[in-house]
């Protein structure tokens, strides 16, 4: 397969041509953390060159060379799952069906992947499908009655968490055994993940100039207040010394508690013309970071 990788450089000019969904691109950093104060962004790769008028989105690492997105190629209406090796520098599209996949993630065992699917039943169902990662079959249905998942993630091999639309958005988390739910938030943001403690963050919405970090004990699910987020930024990751990443604009910030009093400018991403960073992505050892920005 041919190289995919190309040398980072500046995209101007280009047409949104894609009335669905927005123009987004993935750009991939080795990272190196010296200081709790000083990290430092290595080896920029523009990653979804191949698709830079399109939307490229939601990128989660299964392993720390193993990247997995969302794409939908200008143009077009559906969006796939695409796969890359980092050390081959190779993609695949891993999903092409009549439905729209979005979000994978990577399952407790391995062995698998979930992901949203808007299904082609006339109504853009949202469900969330579990696929093997070896494309031995065709998936199924996680949950068969839970509807309107807009996003997820695992909390163990038994419980899911998930983000379900409505008014106002709820979290929720599911026993994929005997469907048990428990209650945690509405008003919350899209991102949402296990902690290094054994605890869980989310962000809650409490209004519209008040956004905080939230930490929930999955022993009682009682909730406590982190910190304010960045302004109007709902998209964070937590490195495994319990350091929160957040990004505004071009600018990527860090924040430990009992080290840090606010959030801390870790790097600025402008010279890349990376002017509206959103989700990131951080690899299990630490050592990669994937910044989407549009």
């Amino acid at each position: 397969m041919k190289n995919i990788f190309t040398a980072l450089i500046l995209i101007f000019g280009f047409q949104l041509l894609s009335a669905q969904l927005p123009k987004t691109n993935i750009y991939l950093f080795d990272l190196k953390q010296y200081t709790d104060s000083i990290y430092v962004f290595k080896k920029p790769q523009f990653l979804t060159f191949f698709n830079a008028n399109g939307y490229n989105n939601q990128p989660h690492f299964f392993s720390n060379y193993e990247l997995y997105i969302t794409s939908q190629q200008a143009g077009e209406d559906q969006t796939d799952i695409i796969a890359f090796d980092l050390i081959k520098k190779t993609r695949r599209k891993v999903t092409e069906t009549v439905d729209r996949e979005y979000s994978p993630i990577k399952t407790p065992d391995g062995k698998s992947f979930t992901c949203i699917r808007e299904e082609a039943d006339g109504k853009k169902t949202q469900r969330l499908w579990k696929f093997p990662i070896n494309q031995s079959n065709n998936g199924e249905r996680v949950y068969e009655e839970t509807t309107g998942v807009g996003y997820h993630s695992w909390i163990n091999d038994r419980e899911t968490a998930l983000f379900i639309v409505g008014k106002p958005h709820h979290l929720a988390i599911r026993n994929v055994v005997d469907e048990k739910e428990v209650f945690i938030s509405d008003q919350i943001g899209r991102s949402f993940c296990n902690l290094p403690n054994g605890n869980f963050a989310f962000v809650h919405k409490i209004s519209d100039n008040n956004w905080e970090l939230k930490e929930v004990n999955l022993m009682n699910y009682r909730k406590s207040a982190i910190i304010q987020t960045i302004p109007f930024s709902e998209d964070f990751v937590v490195l495994r010394d319990g350091t929160f990443l957040m990004a505004k604009g071009s600018k990527l910030y860090k924040y430990k508690a009992g080290k840090d009093q606010d959030w801390l400018e870790i790097a600025n991403f402008s010279n890349f013309g990376m002017n509206n960073i959103s989700r990131i992505a951080i690899s299990p050892d630490n050592y990669k970071i994937a910044l989407v920005s549009n």
